[in-house]
């Protein structure tokens, strides 16, 4: 990985740490993370944006799932309809599956709210 991808990837996870989910109000579930995601995937140029896909696809794929919701919001409100798809399917195989999905649905309507 090149360091642009390397301090690409930072800020990225930097935006699923800050603010942190559930500590206020205002982003009880994740509300600001999906939208300063979106924000960031919008303001960069077209490579960076491949780059910033390619980590919200394999972050919606996580097994922690403030990271796998808040990618599936953030995936919702760019339109990326295969990688949703994606997502969701991954998430049929876990043991715990409807606890992802119900989140899952949570993150593509706070998507839907705030973006």
């Amino acid at each position: 990985m090149t360091e642009s991808a390397l301090i690409l990837e930072e800020e990225v996870l930097r935006l699923y740490r800050e603010p942190i989910i559930g500590a206020s109000y205002s982003n009880t579930f994740g509300e600001e993370n999906i939208k300063n995601l979106v924000n960031m995937y919008r303001e960069l140029e077209e490579e960076k944006m491949k780059s910033m896909l390619t980590f919200l696809v394999s972050f919606s794929k996580s097994s922690d799932l403030a990271t796998s919701f808040v990618s599936v919001g953030v995936l919702h409100a760019l339109g990326m309809k295969k990688e949703l798809d994606d997502a969701y399917q991954w998430a049929q195989g876990l043991d715990d599956k409807e606890r992802f999905m119900h989140h899952f649905d949570i993150g593509k309507s706070l998507a839907e709210y705030f973006t």
